[in-house]
């Protein structure tokens, strides 16, 4: 259970104020590129930095509403915007249509019987 009182607004301002937020920096930056549909490389000057650059991204990648895909080696995170293969979107649509046009044409229509 919580306590709680009224106490005077003097009281208030004797309490730190919160900081203000900090201005953008490199992960901001690359996220917009990941945002825009381009696969970044970060290069890490220390190794051991990794796992909190990637909850980083992590969290300002969900604050956008970006999901990410991050794949790590020594001191270089990749990353890109899930479900993004580098593909336009156009040129897999035509793709498929090329696909699906192949599987039709591939296909032997049955033989119908006139009555």
């Amino acid at each position: 259970m919580i306590q709680w009182a009224e106490v005077d607004s003097q009281i208030f301002d004797t309490y730190p104020s919160p900081k203000p937020p900090k201005g953008r920096d490199d992960i901001d930056e690359a996220l917009d590129a990941v945002a825009a549909g381009k696969t970044v490389q970060l290069t890490l000057e220390d190794e051991q930095k990794m796992r909190g650059r990637r909850m980083v991204l992590g969290r300002r990648a969900k604050q956008r509403g970006l999901v990410l895909d991050m794949r790590y080696q020594s001191n270089k995170i990749i990353v890109r915007q899930r479900g993004s293969t580098g593909v336009e979107q156009s040129e897999q649509s035509e793709q498929l249509d090329q696909v699906e046009q192949m599987e039709r044409s591939a296909t032997p229509r049955a033989s119908r019987k006139r009555s």
